[in-house]
C-alpha cells in the first residue's frame, strides 16, 4: 500500500479511495436503493457483489476504452462497508464500497378500494399476473448484455413522486414505492429508456398497461399506467424508440407514467440511474 493509499484509509476517504482503486464507481455515496456503475480500465472478466454475480464487460457509450457492471444496492441494505469481491487468479484484491442510510418519505394516496382491497373474483387474475411477472424476471441472460451506455428517460417531463416512499392507500400502509411518477398526459410518447427486449406488453390488474423490457444481465425497465402499446412481446427495441403512451389505467389517481428499474430482483432508484454516465 502507497503512503497516499495509507493516509486515504486513515482519513476515512472513500470517494477518494475509489478514485485511486483499480475499480471505481457512481454514484458518491453509494447508499440504501442506490443503483451502481462500477468501472475499470484495465479488468474485464466476472465479480460479485452483494452475492450476486456481475461481470465486466466493454462499454460501447463510454468515450475512452472502460470495462462497466451494472449494480444496485436493496433498500432494506443497513449502512456499512460491503466488498466487490474478485475471482481467486484475477490479480485483484477486493474492493470495498461503503453504503450510507439514505431517507425516504411516505405518502399518502386514495384510490378505489378494489385496488386496496381487490374482490375475491380477481384474485385468482392478480395470482396468475403475479407468476408471470416471476417467469419473465427469472429468463433474463446473464451473459448477454443487450444495454448500450447511459439510460435515459421515458419522457421529457418532471416527477412528480419519487422512489423509495413508503405507500399509505386510503390510510393502509401497503407498499413501497419503486419507481418513479412522470408527470404525463394521457397520449404522451413513451421511449425505452435503452436497448432490449420486449419481455411483457399486456394489461394487468396493478399496473394497468405494462411494458417490461428486458436489457440482459437481469437488469429490467417497467413502464406502467400506459394506455396504448406501440410494440409487441418478443420484440427488440432501440435506446430511445417508441414503446407507448401514457395513461391513467390500473391502480392510479390520475394520469401518470410510472418508470422503475429493476436488477436482479431488486428495485433500484431509477433518476440516479439516470445520472451513473455524467
Amino acid at each position: 500500500m502507497t503512503r497516499r493509499s495509507a493516509l486515504l484509509l486513515s482519513l476515512g476517504a472513500p470517494a477518494a479511495l475509489a478514485q485511486i482503486s483499480p475499480v471505481r464507481w457512481t454514484p458518491h455515496p453509494v447508499f440504501n436503493g442506490a443503483p451502481i456503475l462500477f468501472r475499470s480500465k484495465t479488468y474485464s472478466g466476472p465479480a460479485t457483489w452483494l452475492d450476486k454475480p456481475v461481470e465486466f464487460r466493454p462499454d460501447s457509450g463510454s468515450p475512452d476504452p472502460v470495462f462497466t457492471a451494472l449494480a444496485g444496492v436493496d433498500l432494506k441494505r443497513k449502512p456499512g462497508r460491503y466488498p466487490l469481491v474478485f475471482p481467486a487468479g484475477a490479480g485483484l484484491a477486493s474492493v470495498e464500497v461503503p453504503v450510507i442510510a439514505h431517507p425516504y418519505p411516505a405518502s399518502r394516496i386514495t384510490v378505489p378500494e378494489k385496488f386496496v382491497k381487490p374482490p375475491k373474483e380477481v384474485q385468482a387474475r392478480i395470482d396468475a399476473e403475479a407468476a408471470i411477472k416471476r417467469g419473465v424476471f427469472s429468463s433474463s441472460p446473464e451473459n448477454d448484455r443487450r444495454w448500450l451506455g447511459a439510460f435515459t428517460a421515458p419522457v421529457n417531463t418532471r416527477y412528480t413522486s419519487s422512489f423509495g416512499a413508503r405507500r399509505v392507500y386510503n390510510g393502509e400502509t401497503k407498499s413501497t414505492h419503486q419507481g418513479l411518477d412522470y408527470s404525463a398526459l394521457p397520449g404522451t410518447i413513451v421511449r425505452a429508456a435503452n436497448s432490449g427486449h420486449v419481455a411483457l406488453a399486456r394489461e394487468m390488474y396493478f399496473e394497468g398497461g405494462l411494458v417490461v423490457l428486458d436489457h440482459g444481465e437481469s437488469i429490467f425497465t417497467l413502464y406502467m399506467h400506459l394506455s396504448e402499446f406501440l410494440v409487441k412481446e418478443g420484440s427488440v427495441v432501440e435506446k430511445g424508440a417508441e414503446i407507448a403512451k401514457s395513461g391513467s389505467t390500473g391502480r392510479v389517481t390520475g394520469p401518470h407514467l410510472h418508470f422503475a428499474v429493476q436488477w436482479k430482483g431488486i428495485y433500484v432508484e431509477p433518476s440516479t440511474l439516470l445520472r451513473l454516465w455524467q
